[in-house]
């Protein structure tokens, strides 16, 4: 993968994770613990993020680049690094950054 696959990768990523803090999250009540990435909720979604980027680690390896076995570091790296960046998308305590008008 050259580097434009990886900052697509990393947008879709990211990307994934505002979808969720923003029409998942926020549509819920508030609960009693604030939403960090502490909250089991927050941990709960990443986690699903993780496997599912797993998955897709592995595809992308197979498919797009053409690893005829499993390549343990490509997909297990890959998907770190992705749920890394989808959890600042899913980070509530900056969602808003108080821009003046």
């Amino acid at each position: 993968m050259n580097f434009f696959s990886y900052v697509v990768l990393g947008g879709f990523s990211y990307a994934a994770g505002w979808v969720i803090r923003t029409y998942v999250l926020d549509k819920k009540p508030q609960p009693e613990q604030p939403y960090n990435l502490k909250h089991p909720t927050i941990l709960a979604y990443l986690g699903i993020f993780f496997i599912a980027m797993l998955i897709v680690s592995w595809l992308i390896g197979r498919y797009a680049l053409g690893h005829a076995t499993i390549d343990l570091p490509f997909i297990i790296v890959n998907s770190l690094v992705a749920t890394f960046v989808c959890s600042f998308g899913l980070n509530p305590e900056k969602a808003n950054y108080d821009v003046p008008d």
